[in-house]
């Protein structure tokens, strides 16, 4: 018998289910506490300069462990005081831990933006001193010198960032329920994933209680896996560098790079095996079918599509041998992956509304058969709702405020029908676009690449400045999925809303600080910080290579950017699709998983997904039988947090012991 076909919307929600273990809750209570504020702030801002130094090391932060240890210490002291933790609480302290983590990458940007304009590329473009003081004190500046964010050259970029957070928090908070109303209220979509970050919210609420259950089992064992790794990958290297010039790497960060080795029969091919093994923990959530047709098309693009094809027909034709992994990636861009990979956007935008309508009217179809279900925007007593014209007046002042301010001192030259078109006209369909294909699928499926970019050349605007402007190019969509979060947890939407606005000028403070201190340490990037010295320079010169688009005809990036093969790549991919729709019977799982799974990984490297491919092969081979289907699927998303919690542990406290070491030494200059 022929196997029925599945719709994409189907395919999706029935893999979702499998994590959908409660069905929610309808009963809401409030989860701020000031024991949650003050438990969130001591664990988050404790841990966010090892966070900061992580992501500078190794190019991953402890944004993930954070959360995890706060509930750990709330729930013991909890347990400890005869008591017990409310998962609202939980919910609530989850999310400010991570946020405290996360603080320091207010002034991200502008340690990224000194690094820029002191860079080669820079210089070799000449745009260094062209860059406006509202972004970054200009080259020479004393500040940059003594590597100090505390300086008053500093005072504009810092005033500016301030004034975006402000003004962005008032516009997302109310674009965003505005979103949750129109999609998740209104139109009662299902939201698929959303069941399983409420579990991930609640999975050691339990440990309050007089018994220990199966979640804090599985949840220390996975701990213990990731103390051993994480002393490996980030102790060893953090404890000596303390006492070495050049820390000892056990395993390369972030990568072992093989692509000189292969190019004897792999010309213009990459291999660069990622030596992060939490991909394995990936690898057991992601569906099976996604995961194998990435490594097949990646396997396919670097072994035989590059080297075999496009490299014999002189496609690909900047490639020098001895070139690394980053060399060669660039080169393929430049020649060719670029503009295929615009053309392949352009048709995940395509199938993205193809998709989207026919489900507006299915929905619509259903709101006239469940009336009292579907259609009415009456909201849960005790939610926390507001009014959506206030929601609807947030946004607009916000966006009105930004795109004036814009507009009036950063650039006043830049044409204004432009911010205006991004601003009023693309932000809001952008997001309503996205909130309904996450509502559905929870996948972004409407993208139009470089949209901004081509804007920029479009204008025929030579300035450089436009190209560091905060242009409102927003998307509200995936934010969504927060409120319907809250929801299910039972969490009322404004203690939530007030725990962000509590702690958002802590966090403000305390980011600069720590920042300034890192930097003090050493330069950024440099030795010290691999995975910054790794992959920076990269991202300057693709920078450099974009602001001087449109001062001359002959720039690099204007003429990477080829209409045959973006038509290529659109035509190639669109086809693949209707191939692969044919056959939606044939393939386990459903045609759209192997799709995407196809087009993510063409182009890319391999050795990125090596360990994602283990663990799905390990979970679907070994696992699921031992455990049987839903038992696994119960324990992945808490192992995924109990192995990130251990690595966070470990490198926060080799961190520290790196930190404090440093700091004893530390120089002004």
């Amino acid at each position: 018998m022929a196997r029925k076909r599945v719709s994409m919307a189907e395919e999706w929600q029935s893999w979702a289910k499998r994590y959908d273990i409660d069905g929610g809750v309808r009963n809401f209570e409030s989860g701020l506490t000031l024991k949650v504020v003050l438990g969130a702030l001591f664990v988050g801002l404790l841990m966010m300069p090892g966070s900061i130094y992580l992501s500078l090391v190794a190019g991953q932060s402890g944004a993930g462990a954070a959360p995890w240890v706060a509930v750990i210490l709330f729930t013991e002291l909890a347990r400890r005081s005869f008591t017990t933790v409310r998962r609202q609480e939980l919910y609530i302290l989850l999310g400010l831990a991570g946020a405290a983590v996360g603080a320091g990458n207010f002034y991200g940007g502008m340690i990224w933006n000194q690094y820029f304009i002191q860079s080669p590329q820079a210089v070799q473009f000449e745009i260094a001193d062209k860059v406006p003081t509202w972004v970054v004190p200009p080259p020479g500046s004393e500040s940059l010198a003594t590597r100090s964010l505390i300086h008053r050259d500093w005072l504009w970029p810092i005033m500016l960032m301030l004034m975006g957070q402000t003004l962005g928090r008032m516009r997302g908070i109310g674009g965003g329920y505005f979103l949750f109303r129109m999609t998740a209220d209104l139109e009662r979509l299902p939201f698929p994933l959303a069941p399983v970050a409420a579990q991930g919210a609640t999975a050691l609420a339990e440990t309050t209680g007089k018994r220990e259950t199966w979640r804090w089992r599985v949840f220390s064992l996975a701990s213990m896996l990731g103390l051993i790794w994480g002393a490996i990958y980030i102790g060893v290297p953090a404890l000596t560098g303390v006492m070495m010039s050049r820390p000892i790497q056990i395993l390369k960060i972030p990568w072992i790079d093989f692509t000189t080795n292969i190019e004897g029969f792999a010309p213009t091919g990459m291999f660069a095996l990622r030596t992060q093994m939490s991909a394995m923990l990936t690898g057991f959530v992601l569906p099976f079918p996604m995961v194998l047709s990435r490594i097949i098309a990646e396997t396919f693009t670097q072994f035989i599509l590059n080297p075999q094809i496009l490299y014999r027909l002189e496609i690909l034709h900047s490639w020098h041998p001895g070139d690394d992994v980053r060399a060669t990636g660039f080169a393929n861009n430049i020649d060719f992956w670029l503009s295929f990979g615009m053309g392949k956007s352009f048709c995940i935008a395509i199938i993205g509304l193809a998709v989207t309508v026919p489900m507006l009217f299915k929905f619509r179809s259903a709101k006239q058969k469940q009336a009292g279900e579907r259609g009415s925007l009456a909201t849960p007593p005790g939610r926390g709702d507001f009014p959506i014209w206030l929601a609807l007046g947030m946004w607009f002042v916000g966006m009105s405020i930004h795109t004036w301010i814009l507009h009036r001192y950063l650039v006043p030259l830049f044409p204004l029908g432009f911010l205006l078109f991004f601003a009023f006209l693309w932000t809001p369909l952008n997001s309503y676009i996205t909130a309904r294909t996450f509502g559905i699928l929870n996948q972004d499926l409407f993208e139009i690449p470089y949209l901004r970019q081509a804007t920029y050349l479009l204008s025929r605007y030579e300035e450089i400045d436009i190209w560091f402007a905060p242009v409102p190019q927003e998307d509200y969509g995936r934010g969504t999925m927060h409120w319907r979060v809250l929801e299910l947890t039972g969490t009322t939407f404004t203690s939530s809303i007030a725990a962000t606005l509590i702690t958002l000028p802590i966090l403000l403070v305390s980011g600069i600080l720590v920042y300034h201190f890192i930097w003090k340490l050493a330069p950024i990037p440099s030795a010290v910080y691999p995975h910054a010295q790794v992959t920076w320079p990269m991202s300057v010169t693709s920078r450099c290579m974009w602001v001087t688009s449109l001062r001359d005809g002959q720039s690099q990036m204007l003429q990477a950017v080829r209409g045959k093969y973006v038509l290529t790549g659109l035509i190639s991919c669109l086809g693949l699709y209707g191939v692969l729709w044919l056959a939606n019977p044939l393939l386990p799982g459903g045609h759209s998983m192997w799709y995407y799974g196809f087009l993510h990984g063409l182009g890319a490297d391999p050795g990125r997904d090596i360990w994602t491919l283990v663990g799905a092969l390990l979970g679907k081979y070994y696992m699921i039988k031992k455990f049987g289907l839903k038992r696994w699927y119960r324990y992945t998303p808490v192992l995924a947090a109990g192995f990130g919690c251990g690595v966070g542990l470990v490198s926060m406290a080799t961190v520290a012991i790196a930190l404090v070491s440093k700091a004893v030494i530390v120089k002004p200059f």
